[in-house]
């Protein structure tokens, strides 16, 4: 049992760092390039406050996880509830971001690096929100 309880702290400890690292990338990567980018239908007024939102969203997010793999001794009603939602959440950046990412494909090929970190932002947390809610399904009950 404590294999396994110490199997899923580590499988929460990497989606944080995923979702961690999706912060990095949009706050290192994207940002500064909508910030001067000249395109037409993007306001970058609107784009960069949206994308640091984003950021924002998605340290919290992994902070909670960090707290629940840390705080947490095994599956209960909590836990599995945050994770759940935790999960889910992560999902809908996820899209939130691909959405984003659709919008700046349309703007051609100035656009292609940021577009590309996007989608790959896309699938980080896809892969964290459905490895958290998995993971807090699959935790060995409280002892």
């Amino acid at each position: 049992m404590a294999r396994s309880l110490l199997q899923s702290r580590s499988l929460l400890a990497a989606c944080a760092v995923l979702v961690g690292v999706v912060a990095l990338v949009v706050a290192v990567g994207v940002i500064p390039q909508v910030r001067v980018a000249n395109v037409p239908d993007i306001s970058p007024e609107s784009a960069v406050p949206a994308f640091w939102v984003s950021v924002g969203i998605h340290l919290l997010a992994a902070l909670v996880l960090v707290l629940t793999a840390t705080l947490s001794k095994g599956r209960s009603r909590i836990s599995t509830s945050v994770l759940v939602v935790a999960g889910i959440a992560m999902l809908a950046f996820g899209f939130v971001l691909g959405d984003a990412g659709l919008a700046f494909r349309e703007a051609g090929s100035s656009m292609r690096m940021v577009t590309t970190l996007l989608f790959l932002c896309v699938a980080a947390d896809v892969l964290a929100g459905a490895l958290t809610v998995a993971t807090a399904f699959l935790r060995p009950a409280r002892a």
